[in-house]
């Protein structure tokens, strides 16, 4: 287990980061409560910067997935601090049980990092790290119920900002210098099929915020006046806006459908643009404008939405004849022969495979065949997954004629697909497929684990068109990316791949 320092300009590791803040080798064995606290898995990370004249440092945040015992029957994980200009570990710091998603409020330099297990906000000062007495200041009641949830943070909402939780029918209004919920909006009544929230998103055009819902269907929230816009009913998948907040995006994996939506004037329901078909269970998109610093956009035609794809590359389950990328693949495996009368377990929906006497009859079925367990990435074919892309010039071009946007496909290694965890889950189904991508200057990253284990860099700016620029092998599964600006004159960057 390592932390690899990438150049991408040249294709070099850099350094790799192998010790902790007290010299202990980086393992995550043990993870999950292992002893003496010193595994490591990664969840989000974020850069953060303390721009004071004594100190004028950046450091990388990174969430913990592990949760260890503490106190009585309390639990909790930890936060680890990069300093990047060393490129070491300096730092680790205990947070709330189970961080998943973390960020940056810039205006108050605090990260805040969210509990999935109790819905706390723990909020670090970036300032303590230089000052040496680094610790997280619990913030409780800024969501209703436990679960998994998002920040909306946006500079012309600020100090106001939205939180949303998986398991609430409420959407909470949160001041960020105060840290405290200011108001909590109820829309189980109006909304009673939007049972939960997770992704959130802000145009700055309609002063509208866009919130997934996680049953489906995605509502248009008014910030000015905190009222309900429109629901979209029929429009599903994780939110995204776009570099200047002129357009959102809805990406379902489980139907490979992107919609984009156009925000209008405030009080004023956006408008359902286009739709785009994206094979091979796209993740979450990346927004790239070809303007001199790559983040400001002009116009329509300068926009190119990347999509890091998560299908299943399995070469036994392709074989099969079944269409093995879809959802209801992945759920029950069609190759699968199920016992029907039998449950894995008495409370459990989830169905055993049928046997025959004592001879399972498909024991090599779904998530069951070769290559899944142990790992072999032999079994599996890298040059069916990767990455795609798609001009908004095309998208629009396209919807003309009546037709969806065209993507184009780079090979860009895959994903390693895992057999579900949870023991509510049909026997040889799947675990959620998942692959994250970054933008950093003119390349798009994205972690792969097939053919081999390595970090993709996608160059954007090609004037061939985007195209992969090469890869660097990683010591093991490379998992979450962050991109640290270096301070020279051409455009170098380094990018931070947590393995």
């Amino acid at each position: 287990m390592a932390v690899h320092v990438i150049n991408p300009a040249n294709l070099s590791v850099v350094t790799t980061i192998t010790q902790d803040q007290d010299g202990n080798t980086l393992s995550n064995v043990g993870s999950n409560g292992g002893a003496a606290n010193i595994s490591r898995s990664w969840n989000d990370a974020v850069l953060a910067e303390d721009p004071s004249p004594s100190v004028n440092k950046s450091y990388i945040f990174v969430n913990e997935g592990d949760v260890y015992p503490g106190p009585g029957n309390s639990t909790h994980s930890y936060v680890t601090v990069i300093d990047t200009s060393t490129a070491q570990i300096i730092a680790r710091v205990s947070v709330s049980p189970l961080p998943v998603h973390i960020y940056v409020v810039n205006p108050t330099r605090e990260v805040w990092t969210h509990s999935d297990t109790d819905g706390t906000f723990d909020v670090i000062a970036i300032a303590d790290v230089a000052a040496g007495n680094l610790t997280a200041t619990s913030v409780p009641g800024l969501v209703r119920e436990g679960g998994h949830g998002k920040l909306l943070l946006d500079t012309d909402l600020y100090p106001k900002s939205y939180a949303t939780n998986v398991n609430e029918q409420w959407l909470n209004q949160l001041n960020l210098v105060e840290r405290t919920r200011t108001a909590a909006f109820d829309f189980s009544t109006i909304i009673p099929a939007c049972t939960g929230t997770h992704s959130i998103v802000y145009s700055n055009i309609s002063q509208h915020a866009y919130v997934e819902c996680v049953d489906g269907g995605i509502f248009e929230w008014d910030t000015v006046n905190d009222t309900l816009v429109h629901y979209f009913a029929n429009i599903t998948g994780y939110l995204t806006a776009s570099l200047g907040n002129d357009w959102i995006l809805a990406s379902n994996s489980d139907t490979n459908l992107v919609t984009l939506l156009l925000p209008q004037a405030n009080g004023v329901q956006a408008e359902v643009a286009y739709s785009v078909s994206v094979e091979g269970n796209p993740q979450h998109p990346v927004f790239y404008s070809n303007s001199s610093d790559f983040t400001t956009t002009s116009g329509l035609q300068a926009y190119t939405i990347f999509f890091p794809l998560a299908d299943n590359t399995n070469i036994a389950n392709l074989a099969t004849g079944l269409d093995a990328t879809s959802a209801s693949y992945m759920n029950a495996p069609g190759d699968c022969v199920y016992d029907n009368t039998t449950a894995i377990t008495d409370e459990s929906m989830g169905l055993t495979l049928a046997s025959t006497g004592s001879t399972v009859q498909t024991p090599q079925c779904g998530a069951c065949a070769p290559g899944f367990d142990p790992f072999d990435a032999s079994a599996f074919n890298a040059s069916l997954s990767g990455m795609r892309y798609v001009t908004l010039a095309n998208i629009q071009s396209n919807a003309s004629q009546g037709l969806l946007g065209n993507t184009t496909f780079i090979p860009a290694g895959a994903v390693k697909p895992s057999a579900a965890a949870s023991t509510g889950a049909n026997q040889c189904s799947f675990g959620e497929l998942y692959r994250t991508a970054k933008r950093g200057g003119p390349f798009i990253a994205q972690p792969a684990d097939i053919p081999t284990a390595s970090v993709y860099f996608i160059d954007a700016s090609s004037a061939r068109g985007p195209e992969v620029y090469g890869s660097v092998n990683t010591s093991t599964s490379p998992s979450t990316i962050s991109w640290v600006p270096l301070d020279v004159p051409e455009l170098l960057t380094q990018v931070l791949g947590a393995a």
